[in-house]
């Protein structure tokens, strides 16, 4: 399981991190879900991961059977090579593994990065981050965040979690509407558990 952060942070915590002054470049923005890794202990295809990647922030949530994992390295990382624009090939820098990384098609176009404000109007360490039609969500909680990764219809007005840290939401609908109601205002509404004001981070529609 894996919080997030700024790309070219070190630092893997729960709170909100400083603005990394360099974008990552679009080719590696979006949704990516990791489809292998090999390393000296064998060869994983069932492990579900997915890393959303924005232009300045990133997060992260991995999944095995009902156990949370942890994933250091997404597809930015160094050592990764492109084999096609959506499929990265990742080796190991300084340990021995190969990770291959294939971007969901329909994770393209809108890039949201969101920090809930609390009571008094100030942003929270409770973070959203929007691609395409993806979305993670972090909140504090305890010794690491809570997470919950969900795929929005549009159409229908609805997010459904794919796959959180708890796993009884796992499958779930929920309503869902996001407003822009400023240039650093946003509101949710629908869904409950992230119906509230949040700080707008960054916003991309293209």
């Amino acid at each position: 399981m894996h919080t997030m952060e700024n790309r070219g942070q070190s630092a893997m915590g729960a709170a909100a991190m400083p603005l990394h002054p360099l974008q990552v470049p679009p080719s590696f923005q979006g949704v990516w879900a990791r489809t292998l890794l090999e390393t000296p202990a064998g060869r994983d295809t069932s492990t579900w991961v997915r890393w959303v990647q924005t232009a300045r922030r990133h997060g992260a949530l991995g999944r095995s059977g009902a156990a949370a994992t942890r994933c250091a390295e997404g597809p930015g990382a160094p050592h990764s090579v492109f084999q096609t624009p959506d499929r990265i090939v990742q080796t190991g820098l300084h340990d021995r593994h190969l990770a291959v990384w294939e971007r969901l098609p329909d994770s393209q176009g809108r890039r949201i990065a969101l920090a809930r404000r609390d009571l008094l109007g100030q942003p929270t360490q409770e973070q959203l981050l929007l691609c395409g039609d993806y979305l993670l969500h972090s909140a504090p909680g305890g010794t690491t965040p809570t997470l919950t990764f969900a795929h929005i219809d549009t159409a229908r007005g609805v997010c459904v979690i794919e796959r959180a840290s708890d796993p009884t939401l796992d499958d779930t609908e929920h309503p869902w509407q996001l407003q822009r109601l400023g240039l650093d205002l946003a509101r949710i509404t629908g869904t409950g558990l992230l119906d509230g004001s949040w700080e707008v981070l960054e916003w991309s529609d293209a």
